[in-house]
């Protein structure tokens, strides 16, 4: 009976975790990187921004300084509804970069599931490409469903931990 209930216990709990994580290239920790804009396809606003910048703290913990593309001048209401604007300005901007790697992804999920608990959800997909030949690197996808008592952004940064465990950075 023991055996049953540890069994089941830990299918219950395997089922709220799902990661696709390959090991990467060795990748130097010299190297020079940039953080691009991530795609929201999320419900929720800004999503792709909060997991940028747990992505720019994530991958600092493993060495790398990544640099995130500048903040684009919004003056109009067309280029605020304009959801390609920043993604261009950021495109733009980094051809004129001395950068190595990009590292990119999106946001599918963001959001505390309704109910009587709530838990946070979250799934994200990372990629990295060179910033020369643009040929893939690293392709790497995870969610998650935290418990009630946590936040989305704490969901996140271990979504975005576990994929990142997936880099292989050398040291120097």
């Amino acid at each position: 009976m023991k055996k049953r209930w540890l069994l089941l216990s830990a299918l219950t709990l395997g089922a709220c975790t799902s990661y696709q994580v390959p090991d990467s290239p060795n990748f130097p920790a010299n190297s020079r990187w940039v953080i691009m804009p991530m795609i929201n396809h999320s419900n929720t606003p800004m999503a792709a921004e909060k997991a940028e910048q747990i992505l720019s703290a994530q991958l600092y913990a493993k060495g790398i300084n990544a640099r995130i593309y500048p903040a684009s001048e919004v003056k109009d209401l067309a280029s605020i509804l304009d959801r390609n604007a920043k993604r261009r300005n950021a495109q733009a901007w980094l051809a004129n970069q001395n950068v190595d790697y990009v590292i990119s992804g999106s946001v599918e999920e963001w959001h505390y599931k309704s109910g009587l608990d709530g838990e946070p959800a979250v799934g994200i997909t990372l990629e990295v490409q060179s910033a020369r030949s643009k040929a893939t690197h690293w392709r790497a996808t995870g969610t998650r469903s935290g418990w009630g008592r946590e936040s989305v952004s704490g969901t996140g940064q271990i979504v975005i931990e576990e994929l990142l465990d997936g880099l292989n950075i050398e040291q120097p």
